[in-house]
């Protein structure tokens, strides 16, 4: 059934459902996200998961492999250079679980980076220890980690700079780790597609464990992967049989290889430099309009903005949200017991995804700065609804320079600004002959 008939259809049997979707299509289209964690998927990645390969499923018995799941492994292995890679899941949470039975037992105690992980813990019994950047510097005091670390005695220590902008020292904290017994566990969050372009310092080479979203920067589904050290290989795949993840999805497997053959292309490498250099015009133009930066500005996708003196973080992203910029509130914890530094998470990913640039981000922080600076002009609000409507009306949902061409293929059937509100299936079918050739399908 052709997609228009399907929406017609969809409208006549589940008008409710409907017009969720369509207020969706709105948001994604009228408004611009800076929330790290949200960004569209690619839209080969999109049609594989939506394909008739849902219908399928592998059931994996007895440690054997099927060549879906060994092709995405060993890609995953090429790209960051691991020992070995688990790419059965579906979300960061499942993974995450899977990383704390297979190396703890009961009662250890975790030392982690803002807490991180802690959240994917409930049943289980482990005590958390936080440390995090120094409330002066707004840096991690690599030393000061490992006094603390060797006062604690963690078996294990994770890192996630989720809400740290600057280039952790992955070397320094795997001394640290290593120093005091424990294992090393880097969540590499939204930097995962940085890293995977060589434009970030990976810690694979440092950490026992690595865990990372597929969605996100690698314009993935939703799941998740878990690289590990060979020695840890076992442990890890049996707390993976253990916890049930043994149903495979054909649709999910061959949407994941797709988004990491593209993460591998220097397409995607020049979409992560616009992302850092998005990320650094953002920068800059906040500072210059009046508003904090943490940490001193940026080394990633990732901004953190202060908003002014008598501005709450809710009440600033409401503001945001009112006119069309969706942004995430954040406490970030500190190296000082109680001390946390409210924040704004700001991320250039999704901007950059939808053709933004450099101008669009110093004007995006211009308009950014309106609300966050408490300016108390009535008609500011307004004004700033209007500019991000005008900024972002003719921008696509996934530009099509970050798409990967290969030999014959067909531009006409792509997102633009007239057609960026349709479904992932109007891609589709013009691009069924690529991914014949990508996956060396017959």
């Amino acid at each position: 059934m052709e997609t228009d008939n399907l929406l017609n259809h969809l409208k006549g049997f589940d008008a409710e459902i409907f017009e969720l979707l369509q207020e969706e299509i709105k948001q994604q289209r009228y408004t611009l996200s800076l929330v790290p964690t949200v960004n569209a998927m690619s839209p080969l990645a999109a049609y594989l998961e939506g394909s008739l390969l849902t219908n399928s499923t592998i059931e994996r018995c007895g440690g054997r492999v099927s060549a879906i799941e060994e092709l995405v492994c060993k890609r995953v292995r090429d790209l960051f250079g691991s020992e070995h890679a688990i790419v059965r899941f579906g979300s960061i949470a499942a993974a995450s679980r899977v990383v704390f039975l297979g190396l703890l037992q009961q009662g250890d105690r975790v030392l982690s980076f803002n807490r991180r992980k802690e959240e994917h813990c409930a049943g289980l019994n482990y005590t958390f220890e936080n440390f995090g950047i120094d409330p002066e510097t707004q840096k991690v005091d690599w030393d000061a980690v490992m006094e603390l670390a060797q006062r604690v005695k963690p078996r294990l220590i994770i890192f996630s700079p989720v809400s740290y902008p600057r280039i952790p020292n992955y070397a320094k904290l795997a001394e640290i780790a290593h120093a005091v017994g424990a294992y090393l566990w880097v969540d590499i969050g939204q930097n995962v597609g940085l890293i995977a372009a060589g434009l970030l310092p990976s810690p694979v080479a440092h950490a026992d464990v690595v865990t990372f979203p597929t969605n996100d920067s690698l314009h993935g589904p939703d799941g998740a992967v878990v690289l590990c050290k060979e020695q840890l290989a076992g442990k890890l795949d049996a707390a993976v049989e253990n916890t049930g993840h043994v149903a495979l999805h054909m649709n999910h497997l061959a949407a994941l290889g797709i988004a990491l053959h593209e993460a591998a292309s220097e397409t995607f490498r020049a979409y992560g430099r616009q992302v850092i250099a998005n990320a650094k015009a953002l920068s800059v133009s906040l500072e210059q309009s009046g508003v904090k930066l943490l940490c001193g500005g940026t080394d990633t996708h990732l901004v953190l903005a202060v908003p002014a003196d008598g501005i709450g973080l809710v009440d600033a992203a409401h503001k945001l949200a009112h006119v069309g910029l969706r942004v995430k509130t954040d406490n970030v914890p500190t190296m000082q017991e109680g001390v946390t530094l409210p924040a704004l998470r700001l991320s250039s990913l999704n901007p950059t995804t939808r053709a933004l640039k450099e101008e669009d981000m110093t004007t995006v922080g211009k308009l950014l700065a309106k609300i966050l600076t408490g300016d108390a002009s009535a008609d500011i609000p307004e004004n700033v609804r209007q500019e991000v409507a005008a900024l972002i009306v003719i921008k696509p949902i996934f530009s099509r320079e970050w798409y990967v061409d290969t030999e014959g293929d067909d531009e006409s059937a792509f997102y633009d600004e007239s057609n960026s509100g349709a479904v992932h299936e109007h891609v589709a079918r013009a691009r069924m002959n690529t991914i014949k050739k990508l996956f060396r399908w017959k």
